[in-house]
């Protein structure tokens, strides 16, 4: 076999060896034809993992998510900001360790101390481990279901969802942009009678810790509930995640009532699939379209000495085989119509599910488009390759030269302010290079073009960004962000290329680039190919051409009057385009 190179939607991955996912190596009679692609290029995004800092769990987690197409794994077990004699923090040692060992495929959740909980002083302390948090990387917070259940006071009180010296951290946590994904309660079976009649017996004999059934010590599921959704009511500016599918799988209706009433509240998926799966698969379906902006997939997968998938106990510790199957099931659920099929986690209940089969638009969303989303400012760069080439050729905007054929693309989809996925105008972006010059490709879909009329061919027109237009900026050196080239394209042909060093603008500056459009009515598509001179975009800082590996930072955008598309590869999350410590990466490749 020959190894296939991926690259992810996100850019920050390049992987070149065998993908073989578990029942998706080709697309089966009723698993999506859209979603097996996805898996191939790494789009996923798991946003519940728990994963050990150690070079061999993080070793064996990356060999699993290559193997089944997770691009991105959300580390929810980062740990805590508070540093100890001048020590780095828990959070600290877990995000270098990923960052040295396999950037880009991990972010991480911070967790609070509350060790300090006590002092008078407590929501300021806390408030500040939120704000280093932040600034230390931490996409987010996620609090354990401590809250309400283990965690006490120093007079052995329950410390309970809604005290109000947390309301100053889900309150900064808004501000910050900062999404809290938060578990309250746990199965309802947990406070049912313990014994053998119980029918997560097998779970519970495991985990007796988990039994939360005696009224003289744990308090009622529902108040657990009550007092979650009061918190996520009083702070509506903060998006809260709540786990395990809203922390009450059991009851959709439950469910379905609080998305209605909180727009703040989001549920993922982690290891509820086996709960929702037994109920009717046309009700599920239902609740899932109609709430498809609000659902994430995540699965709780966790490596640590031990690999556990969504739950476990105390058998025969499951294989990297046994991972595969896991998520393959997760596909089988969510894309497939099956029916009466064994779950991924056996020990959660002894019953079969039955799928959902979701429309590919909807899967999109659940699978990576609403995490995208969710964590725009904190998914690392994104980065696409440069394919070599090995002679020049000439423009014909078609794009129908065999080198673009060979050569993988990335998406841009996103609004560049917030982030927001555009469906329907997802643009495609092929990058190529020679010796002399960078070759980018733009792909384009439209519903209405919006061109001025009559176009300058013969001259540029400043302001051509106020219409229709495909752009790129780009530099080269890595310690002047702020220098850098500006390229558009109009599919009128018109074009504009300028030099930057902000605030400087200068539109009298010429590249000597060349570029061709085709605009193909038939299909309501536009195609853009750029010819630029890579002594053009050095500016003469670089007197030969860039070697393999070299990075240059690099943003390409567009502008769809139509669709009120103001679109970011790498979304700048401000009104402007000119964001340049936004920018994601250009590698050029051999």
């Amino acid at each position: 076999m020959f190894p296939i190179r991926l690259m992810t939607l996100f850019g920050c991955l390049l992987i070149s060896s065998p993908f073989f996912p578990v029942q998706a190596a080709t697309p089966g009679d009723s698993l999506d034809p859209d979603a097996h692609l996805w898996r191939s290029q790494y789009r996923l995004i798991d946003l519940h993992q728990h994963i050990g800092e150690s070079q061999k769990h993080l070793e064996r987690a990356i060999s699993i998510m290559d193997q089944v197409g997770i691009g991105i794994g959300v580390n929810l077990s980062g740990g805590t900001v508070t540093t100890h004699k001048e020590s780095p923090s828990i959070f600290q040692r877990r995000k270098a360790s990923t960052d040295k060992l396999f950037p880009g495929r991990f972010v991480h959740y911070m967790n609070l101390d509350y060790s300090l909980w006590d002092r008078p002083d407590f929501s300021d302390t806390a408030v500040a481990q939120i704000e280093e948090g932040h600034r230390l990387g931490a996409a987010g917070l996620k609090e354990f279901k401590r809250l309400g259940l283990y965690l006490r006071d120093g007079e052995g009180k329950l410390i309970t969802i809604d005290d109000p010296k947390l309301d100053p951290v889900w309150k900064r946590c808004g501000e910050l942009s900062m999404p809290v994904s938060i578990h309250v309660a746990d199965p309802v079976a947990f406070w049912l009678p313990y014994d053998q009649r119980n029918e997560r017996w097998t779970e519970l004999k495991d985990h007796p810790k988990w039994w939360f059934g005696d009224p003289k010590i744990f308090p009622p599921h529902r108040e657990l509930l009550a007092a979650l959704e009061r918190v996520i009511q009083k702070h509506r500016q903060t998006t809260f995640v709540c786990v395990h599918f809203a922390n009450h799988p059991e009851d959709l209706d439950w469910v379905e009532a609080q998305l209605d009433k909180h727009p703040n509240m989001m549920a993922d998926l982690a290891a509820r699939i086996p709960e929702i799966g037994r109920k009717a698969p046309t009700r599920v379906r239902e609740l899932f379209i109609k709430h498809q902006d609000r659902i994430l997939f995540a699965t709780d997968f966790q490596v640590y000495d031990r690999l556990i998938l969504g739950s476990g106990g105390s058998g025969t510790p499951p294989s990297d085989l046994d991972a595969q199957s896991f998520f393959a099931k997760h596909w089988q659920w969510l894309e497939t119509q099956d029916r009466d099929f064994p779950h991924m986690t056996p020990i959660q209940g002894d019953w079969l599910i039955s799928g959902i089969g979701l429309p590919s638009e909807v899967l999109r969303k659940i699978y990576f488009d609403n995490a995208r989303q969710l964590l725009a400012s904190s998914l690392p760069p994104r980065r696409v390759m440069a394919a070599r080439l090995r002679g020049d050729f000439a423009l014909s905007g078609r794009l129908d030269h065999e080198a673009w054929e060979a050569t993988a693309a990335t998406h841009l989809d996103q609004q560049s302010s917030n982030g927001s996925v555009r469906m329907g105008v997802e643009t495609e972006i092929k990058v190529l290079w020679s010796p002399r010059y960078l070759y980018v490709g733009f792909k384009a879909p439209f519903e209405k073009l919006h061109v001025f009329d009559p176009p300058l061919i013969e001259s540029e027109r400043i302001g051509l960004w106020e219409k229709d237009v495909v752009e790129m900026f780009i530099g080269s050196e890595l310690n002047h962000a702020n220098r850098y080239k500006e390229f558009q394209v109009a599919p009128t042909g018109e074009r504009l290329d300028l030099a930057l060093e902000l605030p400087h603008r200068d539109f009298e500056w010429f590249s000597g680039w060349e570029s061709a459009v085709h605009v193909d009515e038939s299909t309501n598509t536009w195609t853009c190919e750029m010819k630029i001179p890579l002594s053009a975009i050095a500016d003469g800082v670089h007197s030969e051409a860039p070697a393999v590996g070299v990075r240059w930072p690099v943003n390409f955008y567009r502008m769809d009057i139509q669709g009120k598309g103001f679109m970011a590869w790498n979304p700048t999350l401000q009104g402007s385009f000119h964001r340049p410590e936004r920018f994601g990466w250009l590698e050029f490749d051999d």
